[in-house]
């Protein structure tokens, strides 16, 4: 994600480990009912892992691609808990935005609806693809890992695409309302990868090239979580 959200100024913590300062609980959500958006936004210190992706490809041949298979693993879970965790935020944050906005819904419809749509598109994607199922495709045949690869760029790029959008509206809903100084924008900051590209390197380089394919899908995603901390703690700063 990339893109800075406009200034505000109250601050909520460090990076990566959200507190609780505020004494006033969020709205709650329908869709979950027993959380709040500070709660969604906590969860990132456990849904959101990270790892250098060179030392991910060393320890891969060290261990004769025992590791690589590690990897592959996180890759599916990251991607399941991340989209998970981020359905959350947007269904909380649109709840806090109504709210916030009571009497003045008139000010933000044109925002509101494009969010709903958003938000339904993202609780669709939330849907697991599953870890260990993956994992075992990936063991038991020789091209699972290759379609897997598939499957995640386009998550990725579609994901970090309706983010870009989600942020952006939710910043110029707020600062219709006052609650922030001006309007931001949030750009994807996944690249635009070729997956034939990709698949044709590995296959003429007996597998070589599929390292730089193991450590582009490791990068492009810790890449695409470290630019949205900024984002949504603008959020929890300006709904609290």
């Amino acid at each position: 994600m990339q893109g800075s959200p406009p200034p505000y100024p109250y601050s909520y913590g460090q990076p990566g480990y959200p507190q609780s300062p505020y004494g006033t609980p969020y709205q709650q959500s329908p869709y979950y009912p027993q959380a709040n958006l500070e709660f969604f936004v906590s969860q990132r210190v456990t849904t959101d892992w990270m790892t250098d992706p060179g030392t991910a490809i060393l320890l891969s041949l060290v261990t004769c691609g025992v590791y690589g298979i590690y990897i592959i693993y996180k890759l599916v879970q990251r991607r399941d808990e991340h989209f998970k965790r981020m359905a959350g935020v947007a269904d909380t944050a649109i709840q806090q935005l109504k709210a916030k906005a009571a009497g003045r819904e008139g000010l933000i419809q044109e925002e509101l609806a494009c969010l709903e749509q958003l938000k339904n598109r993202m609780i669709i994607r939330a849907a697991e693809r599953g870890a260990v199922i993956w994992l075992l495709i990936c063991i038991f045949t020789g091209i699972g890992a290759w379609i897997l690869y598939y499957l995640l760029m386009e998550d990725y790029r579609e994901h970090d695409d309706v983010e870009a959008q989600f942020f952006t509206l939710m910043s110029a809903a707020l600062a219709k309302l006052g609650l922030a100084g001006e309007a931001g924008q949030a750009y994807p900051s996944i690249p635009q990868r070729d997956f034939v590209v990709f698949l044709i390197l590995s296959i003429i380089t007996c597998g070589i090239y599929g390292l730089y394919w193991m450590y582009v899908m490791i990068k492009d995603f810790n890449d695409h979580l470290s630019g949205q901390v900024a984002w949504e703690d603008f959020l929890l700063s300006a709904l609290r």
